[in-house]
């Protein structure tokens, strides 16, 4: 009589009740089923039953095959929902001998078949419910990327489980994605942060933490990532698709400075796959002309504006220039604040504030390999040039926006 330990594949402490097992091959008159009791465990009664080739199949109580996204799970919904597993197996002496996952099939589980011990399933969860989540009280305007800092995912599903901090979806190595909390209600991912002077963010963003603890994105993820993204805008028509974003360009310190979570989610990761579906900041293709920030590139093209730089004292590129017409300093913390950036107020001293939230704009369009240095909150005129680049490119994407869509079939003006 073979039993069937069923349990969850991310979690292997946490069995699989009332998931529905049966054993069936063409000329059987009907399936051979057994049901997991509280203990994830089913037994088989394979009495009489020829050596040979089976099927085996097994159907959790809570399953589906949607791909995961904003169809998957609801208030109803119960703490668990797992793939079904379907599973070639040998049977010897009425016990099964071997076990085999189809290619097709390895997404959604495994098996393991040791001599004198129960054959192990472990399946693939699509939605474990997270406790830390509360309502929004906000429509769902943005997007938050994160990694998760470690190398598996065992450390992130713990953390939201059992510790105060959440997020809506989370992308394992293998491009597997586990939603842990509903896309109505605020996760608990972004913490202390700030963008486009809003302090609500956790209120208006959906959260998805990416398995990553160093190094590059594997393809996978990416294409787990896109997909969920692509879904998520469908499913919202709220969403800015400008305000797509890292934790680091949000995260902010008790004192509002941005870098709380520089390196989330990192120079490795490939912002270039999330602006080629329309989504997240970019920057105009529009020549910038040198005469930025009060000329000073056209006058110091070498230079660098930097910590400790005064608008009122006239100190740029850390030397006094009197002679500098303009306030240039000013002018770089508006674009910043424009972009969306935490830089605190336009007071033309290139304090902490500013330095951090350069540093935070460098790391997110150096990343990926765009970049020309390392980010240091230093602003040169590349850094410069990219600044005004991605204001010119927000302001069309607002315009764009803006701009009424036609009725589904509707002619073209003018005809």
């Amino acid at each position: 009589m073979p039993v069937i330990q069923v349990r969850n594949r991310l979690r292997r402490s946490e069995s699989v009740t009332g998931a529905t097992v049966q054993l069936a091959r063409p000329g059987l008159p009907a399936p051979i089923t057994a049901t997991t009791n509280n203990g994830g465990v089913a037994n088989l009664v394979t009495t009489g039953l020829a050596d040979g080739a089976y099927t085996l199949t097994i159907t959790p109580a809570a399953t589906t095959a949607d791909p995961v996204g904003p169809a998957i799970g609801n208030a109803a919904s119960p703490d668990r929902i797992f793939r079904s597993l379907r599973v070639d197996v040998t049977l010897t002496a009425t016990s099964i001998a071997t076990a085999t996952v189809p290619v097709s099939e390895i997404p959604n589980g495994t098996v393991a078949v040791t001599a004198n011990a129960p054959m192990v399933a472990s399946l693939q969860p699509v939605w474990m419910r997270s406790p830390n989540s509360r309502t929004r009280g906000h429509d769902v305007s943005g997007i938050i990327i994160h990694h998760t800092g470690g190398p598996t995912i065992g450390g992130a599903l713990e953390e939201f489980l059992n510790n105060q901090t959440s997020a809506h979806y989370l992308i394992d190595t293998d491009g597997q994605i586990v939603k842990m909390v509903l896309d109505a209600r605020a996760a608990s991912h972004a913490g202390v942060a700030r963008w486009n002077g809003d302090s609500s963010v956790n209120a208006r963003t959906i959260g998805i933490e990416i398995v990553n603890a160093t190094g590059a994105y594997p393809a996978v993820q990416y294409t787990a990532l896109t997909g969920l993204l692509t879904r998520l805008r469908a499913a919202f028509p709220t969403l800015d698709p400008w305000y797509v974003i890292g934790h680091s360009d949000v995260a902010v310190n008790d004192s509002e400075r941005l870098g709380r979570k520089s390196g989330d989610p990192g120079l490795e990761f490939e912002w270039a796959r999330v602006e080629a579906l329309g989504l997240g900041m970019s920057a105009s293709a529009t020549p910038i002309a040198p005469t930025l920030y009060a000329g000073f590139f056209s006058t110091f093209p070498t230079e660098s504006l930097r910590l400790g730089d005064n608008d009122a004292r006239r100190q740029f590129g850390g030397s006094r220039r009197p002679t500098l017409v303009g306030d240039p300093l000013r002018e770089l913390q508006t674009d910043l604040q424009t972009i969306g950036y935490e830089a605190g107020h336009p007071d033309g001293d290139f304090g902490q504030k500013t330095h951090f939230a350069v540093m935070m704009f460098q790391e997110h369009f150096f990343a990926g390999g765009r970049g020309h240095k390392a980010p240091d909150g230093r602003v040169d005129q590349q850094t410069a040039m990219k600044i005004k680049a991605v204001v010119v490119q927000k302001a069309v994407s607002q315009m764009t926006r803006a701009l009424p869509t036609a009725p589904a079939g509707a002619a073209p003006a003018g005809r």
